[in-house]
């Protein structure tokens, strides 16, 4: 077995074990007793250069790191008994963007100050106000309410959710007010308003629902989206699209590649504009974890583009995965933005190839005869290869199945990097001049007007979205896995 596959095992392993823990609480005793015939498996196997026999104990002693990981997350909570169920007056700071919905605002809280005594560890809260006054990251906030534990809905483990963000408590609707501004947060501030500038040149250069469905393709907003075209969203099956998962960032990623490229830009060039794009994309929308996870994850795509090995990503792939899921052991199954940016780099690495000879076979043409078409084929390809990794994601998290969904996916998404491009160019544009910003939000007006009547099309199709329970998608997912499994096993010279 070659290091780098065994190196392969070690990252599924600490995923495993986080994963597992994630799921179950598993008894210290048994922790320790694993670990003891783990470790005793290792020694011998090195003892007697059996290389199964070790590689299996190391793994194993991985899968209990990883279970030990989550453990001291678990541990490492703040204890927050003392205000739980309290009446308080509090102060802290805006420590992320607030989410905006509609007739709502959500405040991520550092709380440094109770009742006018410093704590002497800080803690989160997530602060539910009214729309105004707006406030922003970096905003000291004075407020007054009850704080008290989340609940769990019947289907939807509530705590668990925000435990990925560190926020164990919550407060509705406070009295609150800002009191000033924290020093330490220049450049989030700085960025949160380019942001929100950014924002209005998108008002200013699209009308609504454009504007707001732009919005959500590019930032991931969708507090002014209309309830019905989110509905439509729902029935056509491509709510991912205004969801900032990284889905949206890696079909960008990679389409922008096949479009210089194919407007002869060179390579390396085409690379690098790339990688910018990414980058002004994550600062653009503020930097936060989440979206800097996403970013990770187009990157790889474009290295693996630049390598020129897609099937030589897997170990780099799984690498960036744990690391994340090192930093932050809930986001493995508590952050579905993660696992979409995960699902969607892994289908255009290692689906690509193959859904390109799918393509190829049916529509009984060669590469070379596409002529300019090429782009737009690479970009069909790359979409449908995340489109179908993704899709027992999707189906376990939305508990049905849209039958308009791949016909709608096709039609929808292949624009989506033109949409996106444009609407990035109004936006920008804006900033040197409005009229500039109007002339190319003509341009994105035109796509997403297209995209819109699309979406609206497939969702009127009768029985177009079917519920189903979150069951289905687990003989999918294993279909899927075996493929993938099958695909890159022949390799079995996968590099770092």
């Amino acid at each position: 077995m070659s290091k780098s596959r065994i190196f392969l095992f070690i990252l599924l392993a600490f995923s495993a074990g986080v994963g597992v823990r994630s799921f179950v609480f598993v008894p210290h005793a048994l922790v320790w007793a694993v670990g003891i015939g783990a470790v005793t498996v290792f020694t011998l196997g090195v003892l007697r250069a059996r290389q199964d026999t070790w590689v299996i104990g190391l793994c194993l002693i991985v899968l209990l790191t990883g279970i030990f990981r989550f453990d001291v997350n678990e541990r490492d909570r703040p204890d927050v008994s003392a205000w739980q169920g309290k009446n308080v007056e509090a102060r802290g700071i805006v420590w992320e963007a607030p989410r905006r919905d509609g007739a709502v605002q959500r405040l991520k809280i550092k709380t440094r100050m109770v009742d006018g005594v410093p704590v002497d560890e800080p803690f989160f809260v997530l602060a539910t106000v009214r729309p105004y006054p707006r406030y922003y990251i970096g905003d000291a906030i004075l407020f007054e309410g009850v704080i008290e534990m989340p609940e769990n809905f019947s289907d939807f483990d509530y705590i668990s959710y925000l435990a990925r963000d560190d926020i164990f408590l919550v407060t509705t609707f406070p009295r609150a007010e800002k009191i000033g501004q924290d020093e330490t947060w220049r450049l989030a501030v700085v960025l949160a308003g380019i942001k929100d500038a950014f924002e209005s040149n998108i008002d200013n250069a699209l009308p609504e629902p454009h504007a707001a469905f732009m919005k959500g393709l590019l930032l991931g907003e969708r507090a002014s989206l209309p309830e019905e075209l989110i509905e439509n969203f729902r029935i056509a099956g491509v709510s991912h699209v205004v969801a900032l998962s990284g889905y949206n960032i890696t079909i960008v990623g990679a389409s922008l590649m096949s479009v210089l490229l194919w407007m002869t830009v060179p390579f390396v060039v085409s690379f690098r504009i790339a990688i910018g794009t990414i980058t002004l994309f994550i600062l653009m929308t503020g930097a936060a974890a989440s979206v800097v996870r996403a970013g990770i994850m187009g990157v790889l795509v474009l290295v693996a583009k630049k390598e020129g090995r897609p099937y030589h990503m897997t170990n780099t792939l799984a690498f960036a995965a744990a690391a994340m899921v090192f930093h932050s052991p809930y986001i493995l199954r508590f952050d579905a933005g993660f696992q979409l940016s995960f699902l969607a780099t892994a289908g255009i690495l290692y689906l690509s190839p193959h859904v390109e000879r799918w393509t190829d076979r049916i529509v009984r043409a060669k590469k070379e005869s596409y002529g300019w078409g090429l782009s737009v084929r690479k970009i069909f390809i790359e979409t449908m290869s995340a489109q179908i990794m993704v899709l027992p994601l999707l189906i376990w998290l939305f508990g049905s199945v849209s039958l308009a969904s791949p016909l709608a996916n096709i039609a929808v998404l292949i624009t989506v990097p033109y949409a996106m491009g444009a609407g990035f160019a109004a936006g920008m544009l804006g900033f040197v001049s409005p009229l500039l910003g109007t002339i190319a939000g003509w341009g994105a007006w035109v796509v997403l007007e297209y995209q819109l009547r699309a979406i609206a099309f497939f969702a009127g199709i009768p029985f177009a979205s079917v519920g189903v329970g979150a069951w289905v998608a687990v003989p999918i997912a294993v279909i899927l896995g075996i493929t993938v499994w099958n695909i890159w096993k022949p390799s079995g010279n996968t590099r770092v």
